[in-house]
């Protein structure tokens, strides 16, 4: 117990400054399409990155020397373990500092090693920033002591049509919650398969705690269920194998 007291302390603290988004204002809602750039000046809409798989947006800003980089760390840590970027779903680090090029969103991709393509840096001007941050309800401020961003840590999980489909806090995400969220995300354009599909009933959001928890009720129910099943047929079969030698 005290541990998990440990792990929950550096989370509250980091999103103690903030209000968090008001999932039930904006969990289903389209996220706003705005021009970006990324570290190749290239300039396009954020939505030609949608359409086959789910979107994981990781707000940052590119010249910070604290939080992102632990930010970065863990969500690295998160999708590595995940084995599924490139193919079971794309992300982006968005920076929300409007004073970022090309050349700072491409040092950020370099110092964390992304691919440019499934996971890249991508930026915008001052007003698209505002709009879409926004749209997401992700809440950060400016401090002119210290020339630093005050913000807290969030993926947000986008389906393929843009939609929010969930929040994940903390410097270390936890990579069952991004596979929930990506699986409930993707849900929006295909049915899961049988394994995949049981795989995402046996859990629910808790939206107390801000992850995904057994939904033991199922588990348990579902369980016995197979288990009468197993039984059921166990006792056909040897009856039918008696039955079978009795006449034989």
């Amino acid at each position: 117990m005290k541990y998990a007291f440990l792990w929950i302390l550096p989370v509250c603290f980091l999103l103690s400054g903030f209000n968090l988004p008001n999932e039930k204002k904006f969990l289903a809602q389209k996220a706003a399409n705005i021009e970006v750039f990324d570290a190749y000046g290239n300039r396009f809409e954020l939505y030609s990155l949608l359409g086959k798989t789910p979107l994981i947006v990781s707000p940052v800003y590119t010249r910070c020397h604290s939080l992102c980089g632990v930010i970065s760390n863990g969500v690295k840590n998160a999708i590595t373990a995940l084995d599924g970027l490139g193919k079971d779903f794309a992300m982006i680090s968005f920076s929300f500092d409007s004073s970022d090029r090309q050349t700072n969103l491409a040092a950020y991709e370099n110092r964390w090693e992304m691919d440019g393509v499934s996971w890249k840096t991508l930026s915008a001007s001052a007003e698209n920033i505002r709009q879409f941050l926004s749209s997401i309800d992700y809440q950060y401020d400016y401090d002119p002591a210290t020339k630093e961003f005050n913000h807290p840590s969030v993926l947000i999980v986008l389906t393929p049509a843009g939609k929010i489909s969930r929040y994940i806090y903390g410097i270390n995400p936890s990579k069952k919650d991004i596979r929930l969220a990506v699986m409930e995300a993707m849900a929006e354009k295909t049915r899961p398969g049988i394994i995949k599909g049981f795989y995402l009933r046996c859990f629910g959001y808790d939206p107390v705690l801000k992850t995904y928890k057994p939904d033991w009720r199922f588990i348990i129910s579902t369980s016995a269920g197979l288990l009468m099943i197993s039984l059921v047929t166990g006792l056909f079969i040897r009856s039918f194998i008696v039955t079978k030698n009795q006449h034989g």
